[in-house]
């Protein structure tokens, strides 16, 4: 992604940084949607499943894996998202600079302000022949703030599943910067 790289260092690792839980999480609800993943399960890996129904996971886990699947893959499902429309969420998500972290960290905002309003229109455009398409697509970032959020503080990933989370972030990231 040219526009990411042309972002200072400092710029890049603030917005990897600040939307890595959230782009894990999106990429873990596109991953489970794209290979049909059960309907109470969550696709971590092509044989790390996480059930809500799962005994194995403690119950404040299964919370956080129902209210990803509740608020986040069903809805996936529902809109039929294409490939183009995944890209331009992952480019806002990751252009995000409305925390006050990532805002400060940045040197300059301004510019990435413009990359996520440029990222809006682009997607806006693509999806002006479905009336209200859009807002059912935006409609997605809310709830994975939320489950970025859980993740970070519940699932402690990194101990659950291994050397999984580190190649799905690096993945991920690869994956973004291609699509560019």
């Amino acid at each position: 992604m040219q526009c990411f790289k042309n972002l200072s260092c400092n710029d890049q690792k603030a917005l990897l940084t600040s939307s890595a839980p959230e782009i894990l999480v999106f990429s873990i609800c596109c991953f489970s949607v794209q290979n049909k993943c059960g309907p109470d399960n969550l696709l971590l890996d092509k044989d790390l499943v996480i059930s809500r129904t799962s005994r194995q996971f403690e119950v404040a886990i299964r919370n956080i894996v129902s209210f990803i699947i509740d608020t986040i893959v069903d809805p996936l499902k529902d809109v039929k998202t294409d490939r183009y429309e995944l890209s331009r969420l992952r480019r806002i998500i990751l252009f995000n600079t409305t925390t006050k972290s990532t805002h400060q960290n940045l040197k300059d905002p301004e510019e990435v302000r413009k990359l996520r309003r440029t990222e809006h229109l682009l997607l806006q455009k693509y999806t002006n022949i479905t009336p209200g398409r859009l807002g059912e697509l935006l409609l997605l970032l809310p709830p994975l703030t939320t489950a970025g959020t859980l993740f970070v503080e519940h699932l402690h990933l990194e101990k659950l599943v291994g050397d999984t989370f580190d190649n799905l972030v690096a993945a991920e990231l690869l994956l973004a910067m291609g699509n560019g």
